[in-house]
C-alpha cells in the first residue's frame, strides 16, 4: 500500500481497554456472560465463535452502541460518559456497510463533516480504496468488495486508535477478500490497534491473539502475551452486578 496512514490520535486514551463481569442482556436473554478481558494496544485480535456466539454484540459494547447491563467497562482506567452513541478515538465497520446515495466521494466526505479539512486526504482516501478514478460515480453502482474497500478507507479518515470489524469479507469473493484483507493488514502495520470478529481461516490467521466466544461467553485466549481472563467474584465501586441468576 503506497498511501501512508494518519497517526492515530494520541487522545483520548483508550488503552488498555478492559472488560470486568460484563454481562449484556436484551429482554430475558443474555447475549454476553461474565466476560472478563482486556485488550492492549497495537496488532490484530481475532474474535471467533459460532453465529450468535456473541461476537458482534461485544463489538458493539466496546464500540458504545450497546451498553453493559452489568459489570465495567473502562478504557485506561476510566468509564466513559454515559451519553455519547460511540466512543471517541474509535471506528467500526460492519459486514454490510451501507453507502449513501451520493457519489463514492460523498460518501468518504462523510468523515470529514465534523472535522477541519486535510488537504489531499480525501484523494489519499480514494486511492487507498483503489476508487480514485471512479471518485464522482454513484456509490451504488460498486461491487461488494469496493464497498467494503471505501468503507475501510472511510474509517481510516477519521484516524482511529481502534478499528472494529465485524466480519470484514462476508460475502466476499476470493480476490476482493484479499484486498479488503491487504488494507487491514497496512491500517494495523501502521499503528491502528484491529479487533474483528470472524470465522473465515485466511482472517483468523491476520490475527497475534485470537479470542474465541461459545453462548455469550469467552472460553479461550490464545496469546502468549496478554492476560488470561480470570473471574474474581469481586464486585467495583460503581459498577452494577450480575445477578446470581445470571452467574
Amino acid at each position: 500500500m503506497n498511501t501512508s496512514a494518519p497517526t492515530p490520535p494520541a487522545g483520548p486514551a483508550l488503552f488498555p481497554i478492559s472488560l470486568q463481569g460484563v454481562g449484556l442482556r436484551r429482554g430475558a436473554n443474555w447475549v454476553l456472560r461474565n466476560v472478563d478481558l482486556q485488550i492492549e494496544r497495537g496488532g490484530i485480535t481475532a474474535l471467533v465463535g459460532p453465529n450468535g456466539s456473541g461476537k458482534t454484540s461485544l463489538l458493539r459494547l466496546i464500540h458504545g452502541l450497546e451498553r453493559p447491563s452489568c459489570g465495567a467497562l473502562r478504557f485506561a482506567g476510566q468509564a466513559l460518559p454515559q451519553d455519547s452513541m460511540a466512543y471517541p478515538g474509535q471506528a467500526m465497520v460492519f459486514a454490510h456497510t451501507p453507502m449513501l446515495r451520493g457519489t463514492v466521494a460523498d460518501n468518504l466526505r462523510l468523515a470529514l463533516a465534523e472535522r477541519k479539512p486535510e488537504p489531499g486526504l480525501l484523494d489519499a482516501a480514494l486511492t487507498r480504496a483503489g476508487l480514485l478514478e471512479r471518485a464522482g460515480q454513484s456509490a451504488a453502482s460498486l461491487s461488494s468488495g469496493q464497498r467494503q474497500r471505501l468503507a475501510l478507507a472511510r474509517a481510516w479518515m477519521l484516524r482511529p486508535a481502534l478499528l472494529l470489524l465485524d466480519e470484514p469479507c462476508s460475502h466476499l469473493d476470493p480476490q476482493a477478500s484479499a484486498a479488503v484483507l491487504r488494507d487491514v493488514q497496512d491500517l494495523a502495520a501502521h499503528g491502528i490497534t484491529v479487533l474483528l470478529s470472524s470465522h473465515r481461516a485466511e482472517e483468523i490467521a491476520l490475527a497475534q491473539r485470537v479470542l474465541r466466544l461459545e453462548n455469550g461467553q469467552l472460553q479461550t485466549l490464545a496469546a502468549s502475551h496478554l492476560p488470561t481472563p480470570h473471574h474474581s467474584g469481586t464486585d467495583h465501586e460503581g459498577d452494577s452486578a450480575c445477578s446470581p441468576a445470571f452467574a
